[in-house]
């Protein structure tokens, strides 16, 4: 079986008569599984070879000169960093690429770079280990291994295997956590790509740990809004020190979909986990109460323009004022976080202020309907009536008219 393989092999490394085969095709001879993965790869596509990372000289099939004095094998971490970096941190050779060159110098700033300066041997994300080695696509290409689909699976290969995560003192639970929350389920099952992957939260070559940075900073990236008004409560302080940050109440990676409860209860994460004085309960509660108040509002005027619109009534302006509302409980949420009641004020009061215009509009309409039937129903009593009176007034004729009609006959054969 394999001689027939290598004949194939030799075939398509043969080169066109009168030319020198290329590196690929020599280097394939041998690594024909390398040059089929190199075949996709971006470094081809821009008229590098197997040269250009590995060092050697191509065009030979005689392994000794291929490999030559300075053939780099790149079996060890720091070595590929190194090789890599190399190109990617020139901007000579990445120039009209669009990439970065930085990225280099930010790996060495993250937790596996620092390993890496300190352990060249140490088991560390690399290069490839993030974006493979001989077929290597762009990051927005879904089959890279760095795309947002896939990075929880490959991050996961170390920070979801207990021995290697137990040897850093880390939870090797953190991408089943993640799959599971509601940033994981958005992404990897619903396929939203703005919600946050491991590298948008991390960084990708420069990777901090948890810690590394405030949390709400990152967070704030996304939810710019929310953390605006949570710089406005007693929980934010200027120098970070406070301890009450996004993870203390929404968790890590184990985010789990925010509701009004949490403004209830000792739960983790809840108010009365930390507050359990009169005034800490007193807030959280006013707090449930107006959010929780103003949907069950929202709901009922959903209700009755459904209602309304099951009748055969156009309802689409009346659904605008309630998509307005509901906009308003979104903004309304955001400022919980502010952990000030008041803030809710002018907000869910503008809302009601739609709900009320709404119903308002839908009680005219209903007595506008209810006028319209009854109009409906009078008219079509009187016409019935007529018609029955009418149709009375038509059998009493015929009935005379049968009763005369013999006389007026006999009348007639006198005459004759």
């Amino acid at each position: 079986m394999r001689f027939p393989v290598a004949v194939a092999l030799l075939l398509l490394a043969a080169p066109v008569p009168g030319q020198a085969p290329s590196a690929v095709q020599s280097c394939g001879t041998c690594h024909g599984e390398e040059r089929t993965a190199f075949e996709r790869d971006v470094h081809a596509a821009i008229g590098l070879d197997c040269t250009s990372c590995h060092g050697g000289r191509g065009g030979t099939l005689d392994p000794d000169q291929a490999h030559g004095d300075d053939l780099r094998p790149l079996g060890d971490s720091l070595a590929v960093v190194e090789s890599c970096g190399a190109c990617h941190s020139d901007p000579q050779r990445v120039l009209g690429s669009g990439l970065r060159t930085d990225q280099l110098s930010l790996y060495w700033t993250s937790a596996h770079g620092r390993l890496l300066a300190e352990q060249p041997d140490a088991a560390v994300a690399t290069c490839t280990g993030c974006h493979g080695a001989h077929g290597v696509v762009r990051t927005s290409d879904p089959r890279s291994p760095a795309h947002p689909f896939r990075q929880p699976e490959t991050c996961g290969r170390c920070h979801a295997d207990a021995e290697l995560s137990g040897q850093h003192g880390m939870s090797a639970s953190v991408v089943e956590e993640y799959l599971d929350s509601v940033h994981g389920r958005a992404l990897i099952e619903q396929g939203h790509l703005a919600a946050p992957s491991c590298a948008d939260c991390h960084g990708a070559h420069g990777a901090q740990p948890r810690g590394a940075v405030r949390i709400e900073m990152v967070c704030g990236n996304c939810h710019s809004v929310v953390q605006e008004f949570f710089e406005e409560s007693a929980h934010f302080s200027a120098d970070g020190s406070s301890p009450v940050q996004c993870a203390s109440c929404h968790g890590e990676h184990a985010v789990g979909q925010p509701s009004a409860a949490m403004f209830l209860g000792g739960e983790a994460g809840h108010c009365g986990s930390c507050h359990q004085d009169a005034a800490g309960t007193a807030a959280g509660q006013s707090l449930h109460e107006q959010l929780v108040e103003f949907e069950e509002r929202i709901g009922a005027t959903t209700a009755r323009i459904d209602s309304a619109a099951g009748r055969g009534l156009f309802m689409e302006s009346r659904r605008g004022y309630v998509e307005e509302a509901r906009a308003l409980l979104v903004r309304a949420r955001a400022m919980t976080h502010a952990a000030q009641p008041g803030f809710l004020v002018d907000a869910l009061s503008r809302g009601d202020a739609m709900l009320e215009r709404t119903t308002e509009e839908l009680d005219l309409e209903q007595r506008a309907s209810r006028d319209i039937r009854i109009f409906t129903s009078l008219f079509f009593g009187v016409t019935l009536t007529f018609a029955i009176v009418l149709l009375m007034y038509a059998r009493a004729l015929r009935g005379s008219w049968k009763e005369a009609a013999p006389g007026t006959r006999g009348a007639a054969g006198e005459r004759g």
